[in-house]
């Protein structure tokens, strides 16, 4: 017979509720209990109250904290205003880059599925009407003068402000997305439902490409991508094609998550999932370009990141340049997300496409990402940190260790804008808060070493004393490659690991695959 391996595991041995209370902690109790009450199923409209009280939460908080954030914003608000007015040519336009007083300037422009999409809404709301929008005459030969027309009409009009609160609507989707993983992994129409949505809403790197920066193309293609997954795990291959198709015309990410799902998709599906994958793309895609004399092309194939405006990461650090760095960060993370596939599959075969090793193979695919990565923003954590929810919904308990991760990316990176200073006293607060939870512990006769290594790194990256002096130049925001040293291997870790530990069950016929919450 073949015995447990050594280095148990919280998979290692079959575990169910019924457990008797004796062979349990009163953490593992606390747990069952928290879990069994969740598991309850909730009615239709309660489902919907829950959808909307989660909206008013996400736009309740971006409001709360000043957003959405102007910066980033000329990225795609020249696009929405052309596309709102009939003039697709100049959706990307060239020249000499205009800007906004104290934003930026339009280097780089984003994917065309948000400004489509934020275009029609545009166009439909009337945004700056009252003032006439730029003649063909204006916009230039070959919108060679758009980017300074539009600039003026902006001014005279006050379009920006209103076109960025379309940002908003950016929730749906991405609501659509979690809700259709959730019904299609068991976990919901019960209480679950509203509460991963309302916890959603709460995480900081959710709310950062809109706080951060304005980015909502990467909420919209979260939202697809996640409806993508839904349709995998229904066996619905085409429509699963389809919704990423469109996702990857939104963010390129996206990539990260389209090409895993070809490894483990049956055989017989895979022709089909391509094609309809290439399909939806191309009929975003295609129009554009003709459109625009070929200049969306770009922002299609490599998208906005491919500028690095502070670099630090390390990919940056190596110098890398041209082909070899685009090489690097873009094709890169996602030959090896199908690589994990391929191995997942080997291991796991069809029980890879089960909701728990799903989600894994998703989490860390994206997570890939940010180890790449020629900059390294806030809101660069958001598909991970939203998967590695979905993940541990999923699984039936939230882990401590994921709730200590998302608070540390949110005193690395500040969530609010620039005329918040959450850095300043966010550090001593949540530190308190762990250090409550260190002696609770204690009392109880148990160590939650995380914690204890939170704390000790915290207090001596962030600490300040007393905590009502001006915030020092934080240890981990230069350079960047540290902070990415210290988050991003923690959060792939929280993603593989469910996944590296059903291969190792497995691997064992007398052991379970089903996971063991931990107090």
């Amino acid at each position: 017979m073949v015995g447990p391996p050594t280095g148990t595991t919280r998979y290692d041995r079959p575990t169910t509720r019924r457990e008797a209370p004796a062979l349990q902690s009163s953490g593992e109790r606390r747990i069952n209990s928290f879990a069994s009450w969740m598991d309850k199923p909730l009615s239709g409209p309660g489902c919907a109250l829950g959808w909307v009280a989660s909206a008013a939460v996400f736009l309740g908080l971006v409001r709360l904290f000043g957003g959405p954030a102007y910066v980033d914003a000329v990225e795609s608000v020249y696009s929405t205003w052309a596309i709102a007015h009939g003039h697709l040519a100049c959706a990307y336009p060239p020249g000499t880059p205009y800007h906004f007083a104290g934003i930026g300037h339009p280097i780089p422009f984003i994917a065309p599925l948000w400004p489509l999409v934020s275009g029609g809404v545009t166009a439909l709301m009337q945004i700056g009407h009252n003032v006439p929008f730029p003649s063909s005459a204006a916009l230039g030969p070959n919108c060679s003068t758009a980017l300074k027309a539009m600039t003026q009409w902006s001014s005279q009009s006050g379009a920006l402000t209103t076109t960025m609160k379309v940002g908003y609507l950016c929730w749906l989707p991405l609501m659509a997305g979690v809700v259709a993983v959730l019904r299609a992994s068991g976990r919901g129409r019960t209480r679950w439902e509203p509460a991963v949505l309302i916890a959603l809403a709460c995480v900081p790197c959710v709310l950062m490409p809109l706080l951060d920066d304005f980015h909502p193309q990467d909420l919209l293609a979260m939202g697809l991508i996640l409806g993508g997954v839904a349709c995998a795990r229904r066996d619905s291959w085409v429509w699963a094609g389809v919704l990423l198709g469109l996702a990857v015309t939104s963010q390129q990410f996206a990539l990260l998550v389209l090409a895993p799902l070809f490894v483990v998709a049956p055989v017989h599906q895979r022709i089909r999932y391509a094609g309809a994958a290439i399909g939806a793309a191309a009929m975003i895609i295609l129009p554009m370009v003709v459109a625009t004399s070929g200049r969306a092309l770009g922002p299609v194939l490599i998208g906005s990141g491919n500028t690095p405006s502070v670099g630090g990461p390390l990919v940056w650090e190596l110098h890398l340049h041209g082909a070899l760095l685009v090489g690097v960060s873009r094709v890169l993370p996602i030959v090896l997300a199908a690589v994990l596939a391929s191995w997942a599959v080997r291991r796991l075969g069809a029980a890879v496409l089960q909701p728990v090793p799903l989600m894994a193979l998703v989490a860390t695919s994206l997570g890939l990402r940010l180890v790449f990565e020629q900059n390294l923003f806030g809101y660069y954590f958001m598909a991970l940190a939203l998967s590695l929810v979905l993940l541990d919904a999923i699984r039936g308990h939230f882990r401590g260790q994921l709730v200590a991760w998302i608070a540390l990316v949110a005193i690395v990176y500040d969530p609010a804008p620039w005329n918040f200073d959450f850095r300043q006293y966010l550090p001593p607060v949540l530190m308190l808060f762990v250090l409550a939870l260190i002696v609770r512990d204690a009392l109880e006769g148990r160590v939650r070493w995380y914690l204890v290594a939170w704390l000790v790194f915290v207090a001596l990256a962030f600490g300040q004393f007393p905590i009502t002096s001006l915030p020092p130049r934080h240890l981990l925001s230069t350079p960047t490659w540290l902070s990415q040293l210290v988050l991003v291997p923690c959060g792939l870790w929280l993603a593989v690991d469910p996944l590296l530990s059903l291969t190792r069950s497995r691997s064992v016929p007398q052991q379970q695959a089903t996971p063991r919450p931990t107090p």
